[in-house]
């Protein structure tokens, strides 16, 4: 039988079989993360304005509630409010976004890192 170099191919039942991408935990961790990121990017014009709104509503109620806002009746029946705060806009909320892409984004980079190096690592013949 003639020997083996380092040259030559192995032969085909002793080539270690590679799992598939899809058995790793961090291709779904940076599967999932990448979407949530996209998603959360396109959308967040439009989100943005929604979470605007929700948070003029509940400012509006707070401060109601804690007498910031007095609200008057006209004969009419008409609600008008004396004095309001500054209510938060699209362009600047109160709770920002920018932290949730900042985290999805370590999030998606650190396992696209582990998952790169979980597949390097099984190229490398064990010494």
């Amino acid at each position: 039988m003639a020997k083996r170099t380092h040259h030559q191919p192995a032969p085909t039942g002793a080539a270690p079989r590679r799992e598939p991408i899809t058995d790793s935990a961090w291709f779904w961790f940076a599967l999932f993360t990448a979407v949530g990121l996209a998603a959360l990017l396109a959308t967040g014009g439009r989100l943005g304005k929604r979470q605007a709104g929700i948070e003029n509503k509940y400012q509006a109620r707070a401060g109601v509630a804690s007498g910031q806002i007095q609200v008057e009746t006209s004969d009419a029946g008409v609600k008008t409010a004396g004095t309001a705060p500054r209510y938060s806009t699209p362009e600047a909320p109160v709770i920002p976004l920018w932290p949730l892409e900042v985290l999805l984004a370590a999030i998606f980079l650190g396992s696209l890192a582990m998952l790169l190096r979980q597949r390097i690592g099984q190229d490398r013949p064990l010494a």
